[in-house]
């Protein structure tokens, strides 16, 4: 995770007192909490990227390869969550819960493979940063790439944290 040691410290002590949560309970965290995060964030995300690309693209033509791989994230993020909210977390809740899941047990084999897409966000997330030197504006920037800017290293905390949950508490539940 390309985050502040001391505030990836914080959080990961946090974030581990969910091991002693029940699956029903950790689901709908994630759901409930990082996948709407998600969804509201990309959603000001995309907008502003395209309002920074529009008033200071000219001057700053880097803001082109940074929504590119914004809205690279973006697409894939969302496909991402809505495999896992139609398919994996419904069938990883009826194991919790002693039932035959309602989907075919074969759902549950690409789980490595939201693992890989994690690592893929993360890679995503690792680039948006080298883009932006840090998620830090460059000298001169208006408000809307600050902002853009801000908005871009919300996100990646969020998903940072909600990765850590997912692969590190949730998806060892299955193993």
């Amino acid at each position: 995770m390309m985050q502040d040691p001391e505030v990836w410290a914080r959080d990961k002590v946090e974030l581990d007192k969910w091991h002693s949560a029940s699956t029903m309970d950790l689901i709908h965290h994630i759901v409930g909490h990082y996948h709407r995060e998600a969804r509201v964030e990309m959603a000001r995300l995309e907008s502003q990227a395209d309002e920074a690309v529009l008033l200071e693209g000219s001057k700053f033509p880097v803001l082109l390869d940074i929504r590119n791989e914004v809205d690279r994230l973006c697409v894939e993020l969302r496909n991402h969550l809505a495999v896992e909210e139609r398919m994996l977390f419904p069938a990883m809740l009826d194991i919790a819960e002693g039932r035959t899941p309602a989907v075919p047990v074969e759902t549950l084999e690409p789980m490595r493979l939201l693992e890989d897409e994690h690592d893929a966000a993360a890679g995503l997330l690792n680039r948006l940063r080298v883009l932006t030197e840090g998620f830090n504006p460059p000298e001169g920037a208006r408000a809307v790439q600050r902002k853009f800017f801000e908005t871009l290293q919300t996100l990646a905390n969020s998903l940072y944290r909600h990765i850590y949950l997912e692969n590190q508490i949730l998806f060892q539940r299955l193993k």
